[in-house]
């Protein structure tokens, strides 16, 4: 099936919805006006017949046999005719067209004109025509008593004429009109397509591995919005490979040494290097080496699930304090055998956060393991809460951080500066984002690491 851009059903649709509007508008338009015009054909007629009484008036009843009035209508002039009945046998006395003679019977109703002395008006078929009549009626010496009838009418065709004539310019300012409108589809179809095939060429490039942001689109719309979160996206993308990459390399290197290690020390012993004593020796390090390989394939299946299983977290409403002293029990012997300090202030009034409490220990305890080791002498953890957030804030008075380093400190199997590797503030990320918080690293203003978790305020994790 061929496809069609989106730029041509745009220009279609706008073009059809052009179409019907312009249909439907100018056939209500022109129903309206042909009423319009027949009502002030109407009216025209009206005052025709009143100066023709008035010139009779002036003229002591006398008027000329022949006689064409025009009429004005809609800018332009039409002609109509007039002819004078008498009451009671209703015969013409006067008449300004040879249709109509004198003595002849009037072909219009004007009954009502004498029973009730008010004008009347209509359409009769007269001659195979179709005729418009307006009657007035004419009183005696300015009394109320009617005598006369003056009726003025003209061929409905002229009315019909001057109402197609009023059309065709109303369907001309329509056409421009619909064609000013088709161009300014055409500007927007422009204007909404070039983006969307920018972002066509920018998820290509995504598609075929090259992460190099695309430029923000400015569109100053939804458009623009959507090319900056792509931007985000990408840069996300790039940061997530690059992350993988080293995650594979180092994760490689250390599956690889303590393999390469019970390797060494199995061939070692079937080759009959070691023996004896020695022998026992290996297989305590090849047993050694084992648990640790278990422990890291553990801790990477543990990290896994963490970040891709919901049903593994077991949140209630905890005290966030409560947590933070149970960590420094568990840390505590460690903290004096390297004589640091573990300091804890909290505010009064933080409220009950929805947490699972022992994977949050267990984030807690690699943050204070991982300060213990780069601490000088003091491990300090605040709680503050306000309005916006719930912080949990652990420094340590090391070193702090080298250039780059806290921006990849939560990666996998990171190596600092110290040489350590490990999963444990990968995991500890893992755990604070899946309990709905935030968690970054800096260097604190007088040194050391900073470690800041951030929880939302007005609704807890998991809520």
């Amino acid at each position: 099936m061929a496809k069609r851009s989106i730029g041509k059903k745009l220009i279609s649709s706008y073009l059809l919805l052009i179409v019907i509007t312009l249909t439907v508008s100018g056939a209500l338009f022109y129903a309206s006006m042909k009423k319009y015009m027949i009502a002030e054909a109407k009216r025209g007629l009206a005052a025709e017949a009143k100066h023709l009484i008035q010139l009779a008036e002036e003229n002591n009843g006398s008027l000329p046999l022949k006689r064409l009035v025009m009429t004005k209508l809609a800018l332009r002039m039409i002609e109509s005719d007039y002819i004078v009945v008498q009451k009671g046998d209703q015969e013409v006395i006067h008449s300004s067209t040879g249709e109509i003679n004198k003595g002849n019977r009037t072909p219009f109703p004007v009954q009502a004109v004498f029973l009730e002395g008010k004008p009347t008006d209509g359409q009769v078929e007269f001659k195979g025509k179709d005729i418009l009549y307006v009657a007035l009626p004419v009183h005696a010496n300015k009394s109320k008593q009617v005598t006369h009838a003056m009726i003025l009418f003209t061929d409905l065709n002229q009315v019909r004429n001057v109402t197609k004539a009023v059309a065709w310019v109303i369907v001309r300012g329509f056409l421009i009109t619909g064609a000013i409108m088709l161009l300014v589809a055409f500007v927007m179809m422009r204007s909404l397509t070039r983006p969307v095939k920018v972002l066509q060429h920018a998820v290509g490039r995504l598609a075929r591995r090259d992460f190099t942001p695309p430029e923000v689109i400015k569109t100053g719309d939804e458009l623009e919005d959507l090319s900056h979160a792509f931007q985000q996206m990408t840069i996300e993308l790039k940061r997530y490979d690059e992350g993988q990459r080293r995650f594979l390399q180092n994760a490689s290197h250390e599956l690889k040494t303590p393999l390469m290690a019970i390797q060494g020390y199995a061939e070692g012993i079937r080759d009959g290097i070691f023996s004896g004593a020695d022998a026992e020796r290996v297989l305590d390090v090849i047993s050694a080496e084992s648990i640790r390989l278990k422990k890291l394939v553990d801790e990477l299946i543990y990290l896994s699930k963490l970040e891709t299983m919901e049903d593994i977290y077991e949140p209630s409403l905890v005290d966030l304090k409560m947590i933070v002293e149970e960590s420094i029990l568990r840390v505590e012997s460690l903290a004096r055998q390297k004589g640091i300090e573990i300091v804890v202030q909290a505010d009064a009034d933080v409220p009950k956060l929805l947490l699972d409490p022992d994977k949050m220990i267990q984030a807690l305890l690699n943050l204070l393991a991982n300060g213990i080791r780069h601490a000088q002498s003091k491990v300090t953890i605040r709680i503050v809460s306000d309005s916006e957030a719930i912080r949990l804030i652990l420094q340590d008075d090391g070193p702090g951080f080298q250039s780059g380093d806290k921006d990849r400190i939560f990666d996998r199997f990171f190596r600092g500066d110290k040489g350590d590797t490990g999963l444990g503030l990968a995991i500890t990320k893992a755990i604070i984002e899946k309990s709905g918080a935030a968690i970054r690293a800096d260097n604190g203003q007088n040194g050391g690491a900073v470690f800041i978790i951030g929880f939302p305020a007005e609704k807890g994790p998991f809520h």
